[in-house]
């Protein structure tokens, strides 16, 4: 009577077990929520060059007048003059002056440098103090150090470990600063800062946010394309790890865009990985087995077509499922031979590594240091962009443009 009552109790067990298996195995994940986005012009009335060429670059997306919204901010090295866009509505932005003479190739970082609430703009070798009257004055322009100029990438991080964000800059060989460094802001932050050399650097590399802990020392490290530089001491000595399987040789040498992650929501930083200022660009994960950044395994996210240039690189959870996304645009300029249709790419992460690739604007429209945030307050992530020079093909026969992708996720 044993036996038969166990095996009684077995043969329903086995068959919830199976028809639970059978579930899993055979039933898709439930799809990805898709991403849909509306573009508006933020500007279309900057000058550019006659060859189209407008260095627009130091771009960020951060709340400049304190009014709860995210504004765009951006520098031409045309006119040498950087510029913030109020954001008043999806089709209507107000252009204002931060200042001029920035200094920087491309970077900038978004910091409350004298901690005083208002968030300040700082560039290569200079910064912007806000002065608390965004919409009303100018910017007051401040040189942190005179023989910092050039930078191609700048990022704001706690480099030595004492909960206060430091100051990363990177310009080539061709830049007056020729090299990697960090700036430990002064008390008084309108005097000197302390510099400290990291490394030699690439054209671009860590920007947007290629500084950060990858070996779980709990330390920020830096990543370089094919290198990245070790924290071994509180941001004074540095060890060049060059075992980074990415960077190709383009026209302006070695560049990439980077951001340090936990891409996969596992506990462990990632590093993605874009191609830029060169065709054919790729976009890659790059996770390192032994979690100390000894050796690294590379993932190419999908990519149904030869890209042009990929200057552009922002992490979000664009479909808010909870898994972190990755956007990117193409520029105008280094587009493949016979292509005349730049696009805007985010690919939506579907869990367990895999990632599907999703063109959310395609419509004559380069772009350059593409940004992510919940502009207009909707719970969603937008998109603020523009071109760093333009094509005659382009939607508006060459104007110059400043672009915003309004997520209508949670309209």
């Amino acid at each position: 009577m044993q036996t038969q009552r166990v095996s009684v109790k077995i043969i329903p067990c086995l068959t919830i077990l199976l028809l639970l298996v059978s579930a899993f195995s055979f039933h898709p994940r439930n799809p990805v929520p898709a991403v849909h986005f509306e573009h508006h012009y933020m500007d279309t009335s900057l000058p550019l060059k006659p060859d189209g060429i407008g260095d627009y670059g130091c771009s960020a997306l951060v709340d400049i007048d304190r009014d709860g919204k995210l504004d765009f901010v951006m520098g031409g090295l045309q006119t040498k003059t950087l510029y913030w866009y109020q954001y008043k509505s999806a089709g209507n932005w107000e252009r204002h002056i931060v200042g001029n003479d920035f200094l920087s190739d491309v970077g900038l970082a978004a910091q409350d440098v004298d901690q005083d609430g208002w968030m300040d703009l700082v560039c290569s070798g200079v910064w912007y103090r806000n002065t608390g009257r965004p919409r009303d004055e100018k910017f007051d322009r401040i040189i942190f150090d005179s023989s910092g100029g050039r930078a191609h990438d700048v990022v704001s991080a706690d480099v030595d470990g004492d909960g206060s964000k430091d100051i990363v800059l990177m310009g080539d060989k061709n830049t007056q600063l020729k090299g990697i460094y960090w700036y430990k802001i002064a008390a008084n932050p309108r005097a000197t800062w302390e510099k400290y050399y990291v490394g030699e650097s690439i054209h671009g590399a860590i920007e947007p946010a290629g500084v950060a802990d990858i070996n779980g020392d709990g330390f920020a490290d830096i990543v370089r394309a094919d290198t990245w530089f070790e924290n071994r001491s509180n941001g004074k000595a540095w060890i060049a790890h060059q075992n980074i399987p990415m960077g190709r040789q383009g026209p302006f040498g070695v560049c990439v865009r980077a951001a340090i992650a936990d891409i996969d929501h596992n506990g462990k930083n990632a590093i993605v990985m874009s191609d830029a200022d060169i065709e054919n660009s790729k976009i890659v994960i790059l996770r390192s087995p032994d979690g100390k950044g000894l050796s690294w395994e590379k993932q190419a996210l999908p990519q149904t077509y030869a890209y042009g240039s990929l200057h552009a690189l922002a992490l979000a959870d664009f479909n808010n499922d909870g898994l972190t996304d990755i956007a990117a645009n193409e520029q105008e300029e280094l587009l493949p031979d016979g292509r005349q249709n730049p696009r805007w790419i985010i690919w939506l992460n579907n869990g367990n590594g895999k990632f599907s690739e999703n063109i959310v604007l395609d419509a004559r429209l380069g772009g350059h240091e593409l940004m992510a945030g919940d502009v207009d307050g909707d719970g969603d992530f937008d998109i603020c962009s523009k071109a760093w020079g333009t094509k005659p093909w382009n939607a508006l026969h060459g104007e110059m443009h400043v672009d915003f992708l309004e997520n209508t996720l949670n309209r």
